[in-house]
């Protein structure tokens, strides 16, 4: 894609979405991949080649694309797959859950195969990346970055008890029973983030209201990307290393990792809010809000299972998903093309994730407009015919699509959608204890196999024994005829499937809910994109306008 820039308007016709057939270039750089080898699922090695095919789709294969991923070239092991063959009735599949122990038993690792890769993703090469492309690149040329791999959220320090949660935005409220995780290593973080208590701030006169920024709420400038070799980059070391880029160049970032949100700081000087708005032209997608983990990562090689923000933000597009179908691309402006903001708008709509996806003006909203009730502004509980008077087309489909979706029809739809999420809840919560009933008795009848297991082969609860290893390869039918005909494995059997089952209406319910969350955070978007002009000078309602039209280029 070509586009016009001319000296002294580059940076309005960037933010106008303008383009025509001079001097400009686009240039992607992919970066991805986990922080070792079993955390480099093949699924991030799969987004990245979509992603290639995407690009091949819409008639920029031949633009420059670079590719940082994982260990780079290295031909060492590198990537985490998932084993088709190895199913359940697998001899060694049993005996590691039923004997144990069972991790990483379904996992084969190998290196990775991406055609193009032009490095490591790591910090320096990243740094040695930009600058190079520093040197060359100029102010009418746009730079789409891509992170698909993994993320981490900053770790705040202990902070006194308040009522609030620390939700990105006052309108979706943390369940309770809810525990964040670090994706890095899949362990449950016990530590709930809490907000520190303020006293109200003084009236302060209009020449300063732009200044005000919501109270007590984390910034998550210390969320980050988790790199190879164990390595790690936070919002503001991403945004000092995209500082050297040409200042008027575009940069749109794509990023999917958990926590992802935290990256909408990248719109602000040195990837922080407490220094004010950033001149330079940027826009990001994110698969999540910063203070939750993003669906995806997986080492399952079956791409037609894969449910994660990308695979719904490239194929809305391209018209075309990752497994080849062809879908009908977003148009709600109806202007013959799908832009960016089509594409994220898409993703929230139709994504069966548990993502809540969210961009770089969410972020802006929610530091400089607020929704305090007590000021008469604007509120989810505002008619949504008021909330949708001055709404552009995504935010008319998402809004009046995912009502529509859940039957909502009332003009206080944010009191709707608080009592369709306590339902869900309410019904999620018995198929929980449902499916923790179930392990239970998948756990207890393969107990009881172990047990005479254990009782026939008393080495087998050791896995390095050596006698095990003779009897697996000497005698796997004996083994497997031991297992299979025992009185419990019948039961065992019949309880995993209901265990499948349960965990399917489960993840249904969940998703069922995240979409509700995320009708809710769209409600209060509108509330705070309304309530802006009050609360913030004319300078911020049009750093916002231009933020708006920066997202919603075409590709």
């Amino acid at each position: 894609m070509r586009r016009l820039y001319l000296p002294g308007i580059a940076l309005l016709l960037c933010m106008s979405g303008l383009s025509s057939s001079l001097l400009a270039e686009d240039h992607f750089l992919t970066i991805g991949g986990g922080p070792t080898a079993d955390g480099n699922q093949v699924s991030l090695e799969n987004n990245v080649l979509y992603f290639q095919r995407t690009l091949s789709k819409l008639g920029l294969d031949q633009k420059e694309h670079q590719i940082l991923f994982a260990d780079g070239n290295d031909p060492g092991i590198d990537l985490q797959v998932e084993n088709p063959d190895r199913g359940p009735e697998d001899l060694r599949r049993m005996l590691a859950e039923i004997v144990g122990p069972s991790t990483g038993i379904r996992f084969d690792y190998r290196s990775s195969s991406i055609a193009g890769i032009s490095g490591a993703a790591q910090p320096e090469v990243i740094e040695e990346r930009i600058k190079e492309l520093s040197n060359r690149l100029t102010d009418g040329d746009r730079l789409i970055l891509y992170f698909t791999g993994h993320g981490g959220r900053e770790r705040p320090a202990p902070q006194r008890r308040s009522s609030r949660s620390g939700r990105p935005t006052a309108a979706i409220q943390e369940d309770p029973k809810e525990e964040a995780s670090d994706d890095s290593d899949n362990k449950e973080d016990s530590a709930k983030e809490e907000e520190a208590s303020t006293e109200d701030e003084k009236k302060e006169d209009d020449n300063s209201r732009s200044e005000r920024r919501r109270p007590s709420r984390p910034t998550y400038v210390g969320n980050h990307t988790h790199l190879w070799h164990h390595q790690t980059m936070t919002v503001p070391a991403w945004a000092e290393k995209l500082d050297q880029l040409p200042p008027d160049m575009p940069v749109v970032v794509v990023m999917v990792q958990c926590y992802s949100g935290g990256f909408g700081n990248l719109i602000f000087e040195g990837g922080d809010p407490k220094n004010g708005l950033t001149s330079l032209p940027r826009c990001g997608f994110f698969s999540t809000v910063p203070d939750r983990v993003a669906a995806g990562c997986t080492p399952n090689v079956d791409q037609a299972e894969y449910r994660e923000y990308s695979s719904y933000f490239w194929e809305a597009l391209s018209g075309t998903t990752r497994t080849g179908q062809i879908v009908a691309m977003p148009d709600y402006d109806n202007d013959g093309q799908t832009s960016l903001l089509e594409a994220h708008a898409y993703t929230v709509l139709t994504a069966d994730t548990i993502d809540i996806p969210t961009r770089t003006s969410d972020f802006f909203l929610q530091q400089l407009s607020s929704v305090d009730r007590d000021k008469k502004l604007m509120t989810i509980h505002t008619p949504v015919e008021l909330l949708l008077a001055e709404a552009d087309p995504c935010e008319h489909a998402v809004i009046e699509g995912l009502s529509q979706h859940f039957g909502l029809s009332e003009q206080d739809r944010g009191k709707e959608v608080d009592e369709a999420i306590r339902d869900k809840r309410s019904d999620k919560r018995k198929v929980d204890g449902d499916v923790r009933r179930k392990q239970q008795t998948i756990n207890g009848k393969r107990g009881e196999i172990k047990r005479a297991l254990q009782e026939r082969w008393p080495e087998i609860v050791s896995p390095w024994h050596p006698k095990v290893a003779q009897l697996i390869a000497d005698e796997p039918a004996t083994l497997e005829d031991f297992i299979t005909k025992h009185k419990a494995y019948r039961e065992l059997t019949e309880a995993s499937e209901e265990l499948h089952q349960l965990q399917a209406d489960q993840e249904q319910l969940e998703v069922d809910i995240v979409k509700l969350e995320r009708l809710k955070y769209w409600l209060e978007r509108r509330a705070l994109a309304l309530n802006l002009p009050l609360v913030a000078d004319e300078k911020s309602v049009d750093q916002f306008k231009r933020l708006v039209e920066l997202e919603s280029q075409k590709l």
